[in-house]
């Protein structure tokens, strides 16, 4: 088993495969930290399976919708340069989500368990990123590059960014 560094992880994933997951466990993370859940850190993990996880501590279940699309929102709008509108990714975005995807089934149970719109929690969401795409990057900057970021790390790059 080879050390887990940035070096490791994109010889592992590939440079472009690696920045997207990085891209997508930011908006988990942004999202998280944002609707005030327990986050204690996200981290990228060598791991086709799971390669990133966003650890939120307890089981309550407020905001996991809007934490499970984040991710997949996230890439896309970053993927984009953020120069899309809404109706675009109403558009676009369902095409890339898969049914078997466990951030989109959480997401379908979310909504259903309390009662979403699933294109509410898309468009609010959007919102929430589009507005906050500094943090956005600044986060997902950080953990390309450093692999693990704790709450603090993540409130310093907010503060740095607001």
């Amino acid at each position: 088993m080879s050390e887990l560094n940035r070096e490791s992880m994109v010889e592992f994933f590939g440079e472009e495969e690696f920045k997207k997951l990085c891209n997508h466990e930011a908006g988990h993370a942004l999202i998280a930290y944002l609707f005030k859940r327990p986050l204690e850190y996200v981290k990228m993990d060598m791991s086709k399976e799971r390669p990133g996880i966003t650890h939120i501590a307890g089981s309550e279940l407020e905001g996991d919708a809007h934490i499970a699309m984040a991710g997949h929102l996230a890439e896309f709008l970053m993927r984009k340069d953020f120069a899309c509108d809404l109706d675009t990714v109403m558009k676009d975005l369902p095409a890339e989500l898969y049914k078997s995807d466990p951030d989109y089934q959480r997401f379908q149970a979310a909504c259903y368990y309390f009662q979403l719109a699933e294109t509410s929690v898309v468009e609010q969401d959007f919102n929430i990123l589009m507005a906050c795409r500094k943090s956005l990057c600044g986060i997902a900057n950080a953990l390309n590059e450093r692999l693990y970021l704790s709450r603090s790390d993540i409130e310093e790059i907010l503060k740095g960014n607001s």
